[in-house]
């Protein structure tokens, strides 16, 4: 069961970073359609996310890259819902209205995690 979650949050993280390199305008239409329920949901899944990175990091062949992926998540989303859904939202878009190479580069880092994911289920 748990080769499965990996598998599938590996997958959708490598198809997600996949479509913000080929169309980096896809961030920036995402961040303008962020409802508040979806950004609380958004923060409370990653929240969900980086304590089960955690707590199957010591059962995994790179516990170290699961160690680091889940304290970085964990954070992330309680750092989304400390920040709040309008400063959330308008740093989002001000992040997604950037350099479209800083995206892209951002796109072939999640790739990068993506298949680091899969490959150590």
């Amino acid at each position: 069961m748990i080769r499965v979650i990996v598998g599938l949050l590996g997958i959708a993280i490598v198809l997600l970073s996949l479509a913000v390199i080929a169309k980096p305008k896809l961030a920036q239409t995402i961040s303008e359609r962020l409802s508040e329920t979806g950004y609380f949901f958004s923060a409370w899944l990653r929240i969900f996310i980086g304590l089960f990175l955690l707590l199957i990091a010591d059962t995994r062949h790179w516990y170290i890259l699961f160690n680091a992926l889940g304290v970085l998540v964990l954070l992330s989303g309680a750092y989304m819902l400390q920040m709040g859904f309008e400063r959330g939202k308008a740093l989002a878009i001000k992040i997604s209205q950037g350099n479209e190479n800083f995206l892209r580069i951002s796109g072939i880092l999640g790739v990068v995690i993506g298949i680091m994911l899969l490959s150590a289920r």
